[in-house]
């Protein structure tokens, strides 16, 4: 769905010990409610540019769409050394699509332009006008940027009998001056801030919105010929204009989906058993492809239209299983979701900001069900990895709707299971080793296949040695089980050279080969933002050593476990007659490791990490 956030206007990561700066980044928008709601925004900001090899700098992209204009594009360029200024050449601006991954089409745009003759420590200034012509797309403001920002403000204009709503969120929320003054029949809000540090971004951070300090504001009401006119403010009124848009879907000829429904079906003895087969044909048949093309980014197509072509975006997928389920009797729902991309709630910003994604929700037996079928291997009865534990808008009627929480799946349904059946032999271990990987585990490997099965060897084989590349794999049977209540499977030879050490005549052998979260232990003094897990993981992984012949287990490492809120393992040692067995459970639970987690994350990790040196002695 299309409610993306243009935090910056240019993107990148500074190498160089010089710095640039933002001197100051203003941003005005005036509202006018007379006969029609009018909005235009002015936007000025001039930046210090300390090199000018890195042109990233000083090249501006402004991104608009359908729903919007710019105009009056102005900009310049002071060289210090000379005194001398340099305008920007209109014939240097261009306008260009804006390409997205997995967006076939869409009506986002930007222009682009660079300000021209820039040289070591030049001031650059540029500055647009903007009309928005879709009032509940009022957008966003951010106060923080790639670079440092000396100076930067948002103020609002507008009617004193205009009603503005408005949310911060993210860091230096202290750093942030707000004022509100009314000057004759206009009410002037304004937010300022000064000496906001660039923004640097981690490895595995979640979205840039948990962290940098963004405003995002709305209309709530206007008076128009004397009248209120309510727009924004609640998730009622969100809900209402969002109704609006799909009451009018699925009006054309439904009979060839309402009998390929009723086919699917006739064999199914309940109605979990016709919603599973309802959503896997869709994850199957329906191919998903994004639009992002004026109010298509918003509305659903027809379900009979999907269902001809079998291919759409979120919405239509949405549609087309809503519709079918609800031709099998069941209680089925248009749902509304912001993907874990989006840190908001529907009561903090209920806007069309709140979300960017549709799924179908189903209450079967009592139980709700999050459907999203544009994961195309998600097991039925999950949600897609990228809801987990996000709030639902849930459509019931034209006017009624609720709010739910999507679960996270729990731990132990995303599982690696392995068990080796191993031997030593010339200092080497041998043997074979069976995989079964199941919930979002499956459905992460299976999407990998599908995206590159010229790799599929590959990708089976980093299921094992993902963190040891020194084992060595042969693949001898694969299943991958896609749409059955399977795990997907694979079995290897395995061999690991020197896996065992002859020491004065006895054997010293590490028993423990696979070292799963062994590099993610935190610098806690270096990190500073938290960490996102795309689903809380386990495994279980099972070795069974056959001994060689005259040899006897002298010492065995005890066994441990370990537990806290984030994680835990289970690691046992047993020997029977000629066989030992290692067994190792480890689960990771949370998704988002915030910052105050840090510590007790490291106290499981560096516990768990001691146990993978552990070593057994063999003796004759």
């Amino acid at each position: 769905m299309k409610k993306c956030i243009a935090l910056f206007l240019f993107s990148f990561q500074l190498f160089s010990q010089e710095k640039s700066k933002i001197n100051y980044s203003n941003e005005s928008v005036v509202i006018n409610s007379n006969k029609n709601l009018e909005i235009e925004t002015f936007v000025n900001e001039s930046r210090s540019i300390a090199k000018s090899k890195n042109t990233y700098e000083y090249t501006i992209r402004i991104p608009y769409d359908s729903f919007s204009e710019i105009s009056n594009i102005k900009g310049s360029t002071f060289i210090t050394k000379t005194n001398k200024k340099i305008e920007l050449s209109s014939s240097s601006i261009g306008i260009y699509e804006a390409q997205y991954e997995n967006i076939y089409k869409s009506d986002n745009k930007y222009k682009y332009f660079m300000l021209p003759k820039v040289e070591d420590n030049s001031v650059i200034e540029f500055s647009y006008k903007s009309k928005l012509t879709e009032p509940r797309f009022l957008s966003s403001f951010t106060f923080q940027n790639p670079i440092k920002t000396e100076n930067t403000k948002l103020q609002i204009r507008c009617q004193s009998s205009t009603e503005i709503g408005y949310k911060l969120f993210g860091n230096y929320q202290d750093k942030i001056v707000f004022t509100k003054v009314t000057e004759g029949n206009q009410d002037i809000y304004t937010w300022e801030a000064k000496d906001i540090p660039e923004f640097e971004r981690e490895e595995d951070m979640p979205s840039s919105l948990y962290f940098i300090p963004h405003i995002i504001y709305y209309i709530k009401s206007y008076e128009k010929d004397g009248k209120k006119e309510e727009l924004l403010g609640t998730p009622e009124k969100l809900y209402q204009w969002y109704s609006s848009l799909t009451k009018d879907i699925n009006k054309t000829n439904q009979t060839a989906l309402n009998n390929k429904t009723l086919d699917l079906i006739k064999d199914k003895k309940n109605d979990y058993e016709k919603a599973k087969g309802i959503y896997q044909w869709v994850q199957q048949n329906v191919h998903y492809v994004a639009f992002e093309d004026g109010m298509s980014g918003f509305v659903p197509r027809d379900a009979s239209n999907v269902f001809e072509k079998l291919y759409g975006d979120c919405k239509d997928m949405a549609n087309i299983l809503n519709q079918m389920l609800q031709y099998a009797k069941l209680d089925s729902h248009l749902t509304w979701i912001g993907t874990r991309i989006k840190p908001y709630k529907y009561a903090e910003v209920p806007t069309p900001l709140v979300d960017n994604h549709m799924i179908t929700h189903v209450v079967i037996d009592g139980k709700s069900y999050f459907l999203d079928a544009t994961d195309k291997f998600c097991p039925f009865g999950f949600p897609s990895a990228m809801i987990q534990g996000k709030e639902a808008l849930i459509g019931l009627s034209e006017n009624q709707f609720k709010l739910e929480m999507v679960p996270q799946v729990e731990t132990s349904k995303n599982k690696i299971a392995i068990l080796m059946k191993l031997k030593l032999e010339n200092n080497n271990i041998v043997g074979e080793a069976n995989t079964e990987i199941s919930g979002l585990n499956k459905s992460l490997l299976l999407n990998k296949l599908s995206a590159y099965n010229q790799k599929e060897s590959e990708i089976w084989k980093n299921t094992i040695t993902e963190n040891n590349e020194k084992i060595e794999l042969n693949i001898q049977e694969l299943q991958e089980n896609d749409y059955q209540d399977l795990p997907s499977k694979a079995s290897f030879k395995l061999k690991l050279e020197n896996g065992v050490k002859d020491v004065n005549g006895k054997l010293l052998l590490k028993p423990i080969l696979l070292f799963p979260l062994k590099e993610n232990l935190i610098d806690i003094e270096k990190r500073k933002l938290s960490i996102e897990k795309d689903f809380a993981n386990s495994y279980e992984i099972q070795y069974e050593y056959e001994l060689p012949l005259d040899y006897k287990v002298e010492f065995m490492p005890v066994n441990a476990k370990f537990e806290n809120d984030l994680g835990s393992f289970d690691i046992q040692y047993k020997a029977l007659k000629n066989i030992i067995t290692v067994t190792q459970k480890i689960e990771s639970k949370k998704l988002l490791l915030e910052t105050k987690d840090f510590v007790l994350w490291n106290s499981f990790i560096k516990a768990l990490t001691k146990q993978y040196n552990q070593s057994i002695i063999l003796s004759k």
